[in-house]
């Protein structure tokens, strides 16, 4: 009798393990689909150390004015601004060059922890197409492709 409970007790746990781990899978393959965020801006902005910067956005809302709404993906090119394409970037934790974030809700955003921005086309003051991967440190995933628009903000830039 005491080994027929210890094996539905063995096998109820097994079970349970089996059964988080594939909650917790399914959580950590979170992918934003272009579906989710449909619209894509790029506009000039200021880098971190206020030069010049290309910033795209990835909304779920359209925007006439280059201010945006959470949910957002952000991507910014601090150093070596693309003049043509196609074009690679890197975004690496701890580097400044490439910073990407995501902002579900406002005021809380979570920094990219690595990932690319891939663009097949740059027109200055037309738009941008290409495609995105971001990595966060809770393991989810945003990507998408995209034909950014180009987006000129009511204030004007003053980066230095």
């Amino acid at each position: 009798m005491v080994f027929f409970l210890r094996r539905i007790a063995f096998e109820s746990l097994l079970a349970l393990i089996v059964l988080a781990s594939a909650a917790g899978c399914g959580r950590r393959s979170e992918t934003n689909s272009p579906a989710d965020l449909p619209f894509a801006y790029v506009q000039r902005d200021c880098g971190p150390a206020d030069g010049e910067a290309l910033t795209f956005y990835f909304t779920q809302k359209q925007s006439q004015s280059g201010e945006y709404e959470e949910p957002f993906v952000e991507i910014s090119i601090n150093e070596n601004l693309p003049r043509s394409a196609p074009l690679d970037y890197s975004v690496e934790s701890g580097k400044y060059a490439i910073l990407a974030s995501r902002c579900r809700i406002p005021g809380r955003c979570d920094t990219a922890t690595s990932g690319t921005l891939h663009l097949d086309t740059f027109r200055p003051g037309k738009g941008a197409t290409g495609v995105y991967e971001l990595h966060f440190g809770d393991g989810s995933i945003e990507k998408g492709a995209f034909d950014a628009t180009w987006a000129v903000p009511k204030q004007p830039l003053l980066c230095g």
